[in-house]
């Protein structure tokens, strides 16, 4: 069952806009006239702050492109250049954005400065370590400690591999063993870091033993027979040298230059063939051993 029940009565009258257009016409006249007035104003506005952010843009694609040019003149990477690109930018459009509103009266600049400061607060709270590692990639990307193809070691974090990207978040390292290991720019930045790389190259040390009835020569001429035959080391740096007299073995070292992304190809190829020239040769390997003697 449905019931109706009156409205309240009050003793105020209820005044519409045909009682104005009827009592007084002018009175109508007069509040449509304020209302127009600052409709055409906000629109006013409006269509001014349009027209100013269409001529920022305008100049601010011509700025970006001779900043584009003047970073390709100082050889940045791509990653970062991009990233610089991006963020002046969004910085620009946005103080451009701001600065329109305020000065144009369309919000209040109390209104929009109280907006920033709370959504600031929560927004740092809220990523703290997404915001290190964005100012850990900025760090990277400015001041360059390493490049793509750079052979790296991260002790902190016990990570060694061949940079394969700079980003703004993480950093991506390819192992020894073809692992793909994304680390924090935060790490990076808050750590020591090994670069072992010089031009896209490493440097590449091989340590043999050998008895110590072998002959120092015949075994320093094996192994540089060895690092001349192999294609992949660079003619820069071929040396072996006499590392250490250890207790029971003369420890050589073959030192050579490779390209970073031949390093583990090229360790892993004379690793097998000294230990087979070696053999032919008639050059022993020692092993670790103790003379024991008894006295009675």
């Amino acid at each position: 069952m449905i019931t109706f029940t009156a409205a309240p009565q009050t003793d105020e009258p209820i005044v519409t806009i045909a009682d104005l257009a009827g009592e007084n016409p002018s009175v109508l006249n007069q509040w449509l006239s304020e209302k127009w007035e600052g409709f055409l104003n906000y629109a006013l506005r409006i269509a001014i702050a349009l027209v100013l952010f269409f001529i920022v843009t305008r100049i601010l694609k011509h700025f970006l492109k001779l900043l584009e040019k003047a970073l390709d003149r100082r050889g940045v990477e791509p990653t970062a250049k991009q990233f610089v690109l991006t963020l002046t930018r969004f910085c620009v459009l946005a103080l451009t954005v701001v600065t329109i509103i305020v000065q144009l009266n369309i919000v209040e600049a109390s209104s929009i400065a109280a907006l920033i400061a709370s959504a600031g607060v929560a927004v740092s709270l809220a990523m703290q370590g997404a915001l290190s590692n964005f100012a850990g990639g900025v760090l990277l990307m400015l001041n360059r400690p390493f490049r793509r193809g750079d052979y790296i070691i991260v002790k902190g974090a016990d990570v060694e591999g061949t940079v394969e990207s700079v980003e703004i978040y993480y950093t991506t390292i390819r192992t020894l063993a073809g692992e793909r290991v994304l680390i924090p720019n935060s790490t990076l930045t808050g750590q020591s870091v090994i670069n072992q790389a010089q031009n896209g190259t490493k440097v590449l040390l091989i340590r043999v033993g050998i008895s110590y009835e072998e002959e120092i020569g015949k075994a320093k001429a094996v192994l540089e027979r060895l690092l001349s035959e192999e294609p992949r080391i660079q003619e820069s740096l071929r040396r072996v040298v006499v590392d250490a007299l250890g207790e029971s073995q003369v420890t050589l070292m073959c030192i050579a230059r490779v390209y970073a992304s031949d390093y583990n190809n090229v360790r892993f190829a004379l690793n097998e063939r000294i230990r087979e020239t070696f053999r032919e040769e008639g050059i022993e390997i020692p092993y670790n051993q103790l003379d024991v003697h008894i006295h009675s």
